[in-house]
């Protein structure tokens, strides 16, 4: 026993367990502290894009919800897909109404049938069904809406172009605690520019459902949100015109994508002008060369005016891409309650063109700009029951083409959704647009953040090692 004493009052002895001991409190420190951060669920999305985190916008609809809600994941536990996993758990980090729940489809098929919205439907594994608790209205969403597949045609194979989880699980949270359904009706019978599918993915994230209709047999359904209109390939039937004022004039909303060949089409042109706008019958051509892409005067870079429905997309200098434009010219008589506002104009340096001229220099004769590319028009309707009415009018048609949409970095998309929303009294930041997968990009840090890390890592370090040497030598000296 004393030979023991002895061997601890040996100083080498001494310092050497004090050593040892100071090392696995350490080790003991950081096992706690990441203990205490994995149950807190602290944790940062360094992806340059945020891949794997859900915006303010998400948080803040998480953070509204009153009924108990439930996402269930249809997957073998362990074989979730790690793109979206954690992002959908995040959901209960943020809502103690929210729980997430992975059941194996195998294991509970009558749980999987009460949630189907077919009977024939072939549920695959990682899809989610979102439930409201209080009302079990719920919304299934298959594995396949979650991520978006690309084919690479130099290596042949498929490979993650967007991850939709949060545009998807936001969208179904609103819906199954909302009372109200969105409905948009896309307006069919004549020939249709057809809304392309990747427009209607946008729109249906956005938390609306899509419906054709064609107006030339059937009326427009009281439930109509909104009616969407595209150029037709020839004029409307005074019949197709009745039936879209009458609609209006009950506090419809229309969003018209219509280009310069509409105004050749008279009964078309007739709803235009009892909402006070015309449709020119001529292009667009940009002399501002900041204001077109270059060599090509007829594809636009509009200035977009001041408003709820391009202030998300200004914020972030955004810009919308308007192929073959014309422009909207407000009617000389109107009445007094309508109101028109221009949304999209060109610059002071536009003109104008035939689309037959073989030239586009401006020559004379040729109308000078600024022109309005796009318009938003209010109108009440003063009856037994105020309506208002809502349109969004736009000069060209060529911004729903998905590739014209790709070259605006999704610009376009944002802001037709955004101008939807905004005939529905919805704020423009409840679109949520997909995420690219994170990249691998080399790591890039601000000039703040570097010198963060130069002072953690060259003063505070070596400062907190040379107070621990001191405090060592110290007791030494001491002993």
């Amino acid at each position: 026993m004393n030979k023991v004493t002895e061997t601890f009052k040996n100083p080498k002895v001494k310092y050497g367990a004090f050593s040892t001991l100071t090392a696995i409190g350490v080790i003991v420190v950081l096992i706690v502290v990441n203990f205490i951060f994995t149950s807190l669920h602290v944790s940062y999305d360094v992806s340059t894009n945020k891949s794997y985190s859900i915006s303010k916008y998400s948080i803040a609809i998480i953070k509204k919800v009153q009924d108990p809600i439930t996402i269930y994941v249809w997957a073998k536990p362990g074989s979730e897909y790690p793109e979206f996993k954690n992002m959908i758990m995040d959901y209960a980090q943020y809502s103690s109404r929210i729980q997430v729940e992975v059941r194996d489809p195998n294991l509970y098929p009558q749980l999987v049938e009460q949630f189907k919205t077919d009977p024939a439907l072939s549920v695959s594994s990682n899809s989610v069904v979102v439930v409201n608790g209080k009302t079990n209205k719920f919304k299934f969403i298959d594995a396949a809406q979650l991520i978006t597949l690309g084919f690479d045609p130099q290596t042949y194979k498929d490979y993650v172009q967007s991850i939709d989880v949060e545009p998807q699980i936001t969208n179904a949270i609103e819906y199954v605690t909302s009372d109200k359904t969105y409905i948009i009706y896309s307006m069919t019978g004549n020939g249709e520019l057809a809304l392309p599918e990747k427009l209607v993915n946008a729109i249906q994230l956005a938390g609306y459902e899509m419906r054709d209709l064609n107006v030339l047999t059937k009326d427009i359904p009281q439930d109509a949100s909104l009616l969407f209109a595209t150029t037709p390939a020839k004029d409307w039937t005074p019949e197709m015109a009745n039936k879209v004022k009458a609609y209006l004039q009950s506090g419809g909303r229309a969003f018209f994508a219509l280009n310069y060949m509409t105004s050749g089409f008279p009964n078309v042109r007739s709803v235009l002008d009892a909402y006070g706008v015309s449709l020119n019958d001529k292009v667009v051509i940009e002399a501002d060369i900041g204001k077109a892409l270059p060599n090509q005067p007829t594809v636009l870079l509009p200035n977009m005016e001041a408003n709820e429905i391009t202030k998300s997309l200004t914020d972030k200098q955004y810009n919308v891409l308007l192929p073959v434009a014309t422009d909207i010219k407000p009617n000389s008589v109107k009445r007094n309650s309508l109101k028109v506002s221009p949304l999209l104009t060109s610059s002071a340096k536009s003109y104008t063109k035939n689309s037959s001229a073989q030239r586009i220099e401006k020559a004379a004769g040729d109308e000078s700009g600024p022109f309005q590319l796009a318009v938003i028009i209010s109108d009440y309707t003063d009856t037994k029951t105020v309506y208002e009415t809502k349109l969004v009018v736009m000069g060209t048609d060529g911004l729903i083409s998905p590739e014209v949409n790709s070259v605006s970095g999704g610009t376009n998309y944002q802001f037709i959704v955004n101008a939807v929303n905004w005939t529905q009294n919805k704020a423009s930041g409840s679109y949520i647009p997909p995420k690219a997968p994170n990249s691998s990009v080399p790591l890039q840090v601000s000039g703040g953040q570097a010198v963060l890390i130069t002072v953690v890592t060259v003063i505070l370090i070596p400062l907190v090692i040379l107070l621990i040497g001191i405090v060592v030598w110290t007791r030494r000296r001491n002993s």
